[in-house]
């Protein structure tokens, strides 16, 4: 595979709830949110990444905040474009003369159409070839995996919109799929509870805060009460500044909420060939990805899918640094392009 040596050349992971770019021979250069703000009745965005999430977290009424990604893939293109292109020359420092080359990641379970609009965003805002690379096999590179055994690792990926499942082996990545369930789902969850149970009604980043508070997908002695802003009581229809929730019954509501989930990674499990099985078998169930990050994840899934379950020791970074890993060693890619189960537009 054969990129221009004088051009730049980018790693992109493009998440529904953050971006990361890292510029080959520098790193991770971008973090940020995946959100863009416009103004009322405008297509022009007044703010792009965290600028846009603090509008989007104070719940500014004068602008409209999106999320350009949904389930992993574009769900508005232009608001897409015009990020993905403040994120590009964020990441080189200027605005380049030849367009960058990148190596994105995609769901594993991306349709053809969905691919497509992944690159047609990604060439209107100013990238030239792009390789695409399934989210599990990155995932797996950035935790670390060895691209040389016969062990198999069962990659799960939990983002915010969507969770991404792959059984890693020998620098591979079979029975990719992609399950349209993640951090979000948790978020609308608890929403739901909170209204069904205390009879307020919050917004979603304030679940999503809460959940963060509560920090743990298992019971905790004495954990308190945090003060969530912006809360309406709903039988008096009356909206109040602050107001304290008691975090002590988060954990139990974020399990029921990942019932969905671990019952499809049941299934997946059980539907593996057996030669598939026996690689599992020898190697274990790797959790990256920022839902993850809760405590008590492993042993939940550990519990339920009765196999070793492991969390990867960067599991909102695995992504980007698998993806780096192959931007810095191209070469590497043998097959017709498909050594590490890519594909080149």
């Amino acid at each position: 595979m054969q990129l221009f040596p004088w051009g730049e050349q980018l790693a992109i992971d493009l998440g529904t709830a953050h971006v990361h770019i890292a510029l080959k021979g520098q790193g991770v250069v971008v973090r940020e949110p995946s959100m863009v703000a416009f103004g009322d009745g405008r297509r022009q965005p007044v703010a792009v990444g965290v600028e846009a999430w603090r509008l989007w977290e104070r719940g500014v009424s004068e602008v409209k905040v999106v999320r350009p990604v949904r389930g992993g893939m574009i769900a508005d293109f232009d608001a897409a474009v015009a990020m993905l292109r403040r994120f590009i020359r964020q990441a080189l420092g200027h605005r380049p003369l030849l367009s960058p080359s990148v190596v994105v990641a995609h769901p594993a379970g991306a349709t053809g159409v969905e691919l497509q609009a992944l690159r047609h965003s990604l060439t209107a805002a100013g990238a030239g070839q792009i390789t695409m690379v399934q989210k599990p096999l990155a995932a797996g590179l950035g935790a670390g995996l060895p691209l040389h055994s016969d062990e198999g690792y069962l990659i799960v990926d939990l983002g915010a919109g969507a969770t991404d499942i792959g059984l890693f082996s020998g620098g591979l990545v079979t029975a990719g799929q992609t399950v349209r369930y993640g951090g979000d789902n948790l978020d609308e969850t608890l929403i739901r509870a909170i209204r069904r149970q205390q009879g307020l009604r919050i917004t979603s980043s304030a679940a999503e805060y809460l959940k963060q508070q509560a920090g743990s997908v298992q019971q905790t002695p004495n954990p308190g009460a945090v003060p969530i802003d912006d809360v309406v009581v709903v039988d008096e229809d009356r909206r109040v500044d602050s107001y304290n929730i008691d975090v002590d019954w988060v954990p139990q509501i974020l399990v029921q909420a990942l019932e969905p989930l671990l019952e499809e990674l049941t299934w997946i499990v059980e539907d593996l060939p057996d030669s598939s099985r026996r690689q599992l078998e020898l190697g274990s169930l790797v959790l990256t990805g920022g839902g993850t990050l809760l405590r008590g994840m492993d042993e939940l899934f550990r519990e339920r899918l009765q196999l070793p379950v492991t969390v990867a020791a960067s599991p909102l970074s695995c992504t980007i640094l698998g993806l780096e890993t192959i931007l810095n060693d191209l070469s590497a890619l043998s097959l017709n392009g498909r050594r590490f189960g890519t594909n080149t537009l």
